[in-house]
């Protein structure tokens, strides 16, 4: 015991030199810490299935032998930010599970959104319709803001919009057998980060759209044929 107390009277100093750095290092990791937490930026993405629905269709026919198909994806979404910093929305991408891929795990990704060219109704009762606001395109018949800058807290529900390019052969979405394709949905943010879901969408069949929505799925169409 002794000498536990002489080495330590003659090592004060260095003692208390060692126990003052490690309680700034203890303070440093703290204030990183809290930092980190104070700045957390995160989103939860929700997928509603009433409208979301997915359908392929025929594009143009080249000859008998040569067919060529798109298929679109209505995507009503609900987008939270749970985190302690304000988000702005900026990409949204889809990925689905291909029918000619050659991994049935593989996702075939769509990277840009689309411009519908009408707002998507759906029927109600009485000959009337419901028309569902956009995320970030602005709407024709309802008001709507296009708010995609969420604060801490704050959410935001709309559709969003995709239609593949024209293909050809099996490179249209395999279907599960309760009538759903497999689906990823990625949101990206102005500061490069990104948050991903899953989802069934619905697959329906085009005419039983278009009843209603007669331009459902024409958009990239519209486009080719008038520039």
């Amino acid at each position: 015991m002794a000498q536990i107390i002489e080495w330590s009277n003659s090592n004060g100093g260095w003692l208390a030199l060692v126990i003052f750095v490690l309680g700034l290092v203890v303070t440093f990791l703290g204030r990183l810490w809290r930092k980190k937490q104070s700045t957390h930026s995160e989103l939860k993405i929700e997928v509603i299935d009433q409208p979301t629905l997915c359908s392929s269709f025929d594009s143009k026919n080249v000859d008998e032998n040569f067919r060529l198909h798109r298929t679109a994806f209505l995507i009503y979404l609900k987008i939270t930010n749970v985190g302690n910093v304000p988000i702005q929305i900026d990409d949204i991408h889809l990925g689905y599970r291909s029918e000619g891929a050659d991994d049935p795990e593989s996702y075939r990704w769509i990277t840009s959104e689309t411009t519908m060219l009408e707002d998507y109704k759906l029927p109600m009762i009485d000959n009337k319709f419901k028309i569902f606001p956009f995320l970030k395109q602005s709407n024709a018949d309802i008001p709507n803001s296009s708010k995609t800058y969420l604060l801490s807290g704050q959410c935001e529900i709309g559709l969003v919009y995709f239609e593949q390019e024209e293909s050809k052969g099996k490179d249209y979405p395999y279907m599960d057998k309760d009538f759903t394709v497999s689906t990823k949905i990625r949101v990206h943010d102005t500061n490069g980060h990104c948050w991903e879901t899953d989802a069934a969408v619905v697959k329906v069949k085009i005419d039983a759209i278009r009843e209603h929505n007669p331009y459902f799925g024409l958009t990239r169409e519209f486009i080719e044929t008038n520039t």
